[in-house]
This record gives structure tokens, C-alpha cells and sequence, in this order.
């Protein structure tokens, strides 16, 4: 299968780039289809980490707030997994050892790769490289943490798996790579 980009501009870029395109893609009966305009934002990668916490098996989470979640109910303070944007080369697993310690204040000794996936394809360049890490000693994690130099103010917490999948189902969690990153490791990573 093919794709052929007929024309490419930036019509916006600040701190992420939005592209207009036109493209036309190979067809599943044969041939290529006629020419479409298509947007893209282009942000990068990211990471994720499922922090998980010695012997007691809680995984960590923050609360942060997130301005595009504000609507209707939702007061836009979010659980998430810890996570951040990949800077340029920066390979992902050192990102992830970066993120841990901007939000968590904790450097794991390393991170276990556990799943890449497009967050949102249909608009979104960005791929989410999701990570598993163990954190022998939680006790010295503090309560709220985050970057300051990023304005983030983040309240810091260890779940129980029950607790987190009993939280996704009452809607409590509602970031979706936090859920995707907690069911994937509660029930098809083999810890």
C-alpha cells in the first residue's frame, strides 16, 4: 500500500505544528484514490510509565490539571500515568527516566518497554511508547511533585491494581492512555 503527498504546508506552529495536505492513498480494489485535503498535528512522541511500587504492587499515579478537559462536569484535574514528550533524539527510555523524575522525583533504575500505539491517528502524529517501571523504595516519594519550570503542581499517589480498575470503571480515570497503560499491565503484561 501507498500514499502520495501531492502538496505539504505548516499553516500554524508554536508549540506544535499543524500541517495541510494533500494526498491521495492506495485503494483496497486497486489503484489510487483521487486527491484529499488532510490535517495533521505534528507534536512528536511521547512516553508513558506505569510506576510500580516494591513489594506492595501500587502503582503510582498524579493528578494533574488539564485545561482542554475543562467541559460541562469535568473540572479537567485528570489521574495519570506519568508521562511527557520525547525532547528531539532523546531516546524514549531516557525519556521516560527524565519524566519519572520531573513528576515523581524518583529515578528508576531503568524502564521495561511494554507497548507503542497512535493516541489519535486520524488527527495526531503523535506515538505513545508506554513503559513499566519498579520503584524498590516509594517511601520517599512526596505527596505533590511535578516540574515547576512547566507550571506543573502534581498530587502523587499509589493505587492498588483493584483499586485503579474499580476507578476506570466508575469513571474516575478518564485519560486514555493512563487507562490503556493500566489495563495492558494489570492484565496482559506478565509483570
Amino acid at each position: 500500500m501507498k500514499c502520495e503527498i501531492l502538496s505539504s504546508e505548516i499553516i500554524f506552529h508554536e508549540f506544535l505544528k499543524v500541517e495541510k495536505s494533500s494526498v491521495r492513498w492506495e485503494q483496497f480494489e486497486g489503484g489510487m484514490g483521487t486527491a484529499s485535503t488532510r490535517y495533521v498535528v505534528r507534536r512528536g512522541d511521547s512516553v508513558g510509565v506505569v510506576p510500580v511500587c516494591g513489594e506492595s504492587g501500587r502503582i503510582i499515579l498524579v493528578k494533574q490539571f488539564r485545561f482542554p478537559a475543562v467541559r460541562g462536569d469535568d473540572d479537567g484535574y485528570l489521574w495519570e500515568i506519568p508521562a511527557g514528550m520525547v525532547d528531539g533524539d532523546e531516546d524514549t527510555a531516557e525519556t521516560a527516566m527524565r519524566e519519572l523524575f520531573e513528576e515523581i522525583g524518583l529515578r528508576p533504575e531503568s524502564v521495561k518497554p511494554l507497548i507503542s500505539y497512535f493516541l489519535s491517528p486520524g488527527l495526531l502524529d503523535e506515538k505513545m511508547h508506554l513503559f513499566h517501571a519498579r520503584i524498590e523504595d516509594c517511601t520517599r516519594i512526596q505527596k505533590v511533585g511535578g516540574n515547576p519550570d512547566e507550571q506543573e503542581n502534581l498530587l502523587i499517589e499509589g493505587f492498588k491494581p483493584e483499586e485503579l480498575k474499580a476507578m476506570i470503571g466508575r469513571g474516575e480515570i478518564i485519560d486514555a492512555k493512563s487507562i490503556a497503560a493500566i489495563l495492558y499491565f494489570i492484565n496482559l503484561n506478565d509483570r
